[in-house]
Parts: C-alpha cells; structure tokens; sequence
C-alpha cells in the first residue's frame, strides 16, 4: 500500500456534483452534494453506461406520459 496521497482530477462538475479521480489508485470519487462514492474505473464505466441509457429513456418518454407513483418526502 503506498503512503503517497492521491491527487484528484476533476472529470467533471456541475451543480449537481463533481467527478474526481485518482489516476495512481484508480479510484473515481463522485460526490452529490453531502453523498460520496468510490469506485474502481470499471465500476465507475458500467454506472455511467447505466445511467446514461436511463436518461435516453427519459428523454424518449416525457415524464407526464408516464404513470409514476407519488413522491415520498423524507422528514427527519
């Protein structure tokens, strides 16, 4: 295990979140305002295959056709 701190590389940021990598461990970080997750590349390349095949379908089906079920609201 090396004692090196990583250095991150900003992928992409929006104001939604940001992307970072380590390109020494091979660690994404995506961050979504008070929520972070690590992955390995792979992990990182299938989630992103994922979501963006979701958001196509989005946009394919606007979201007034489609019968969605109710929000539910957290309270703390």
């Amino acid at each position: 295990m090396s004692k090196k701190p990583c250095t991150h590389e900003y992928l992409a940021a929006s104001g939604s979140g940001k992307v970072l990598m380590c390109r020494d461990c091979g660690v994404v970080h995506l961050h979504l305002q008070n929520l972070s997750l690590r992955f390995d590349t792979d992990q990182f390349a299938d989630l992103a295959t994922l979501l963006t095949a979701a958001s196509k379908k989005m946009a394919d089906a606007p979201l007034e056709n489609q019968k969605l079920p109710p929000k539910l609201t957290l309270v703390h």
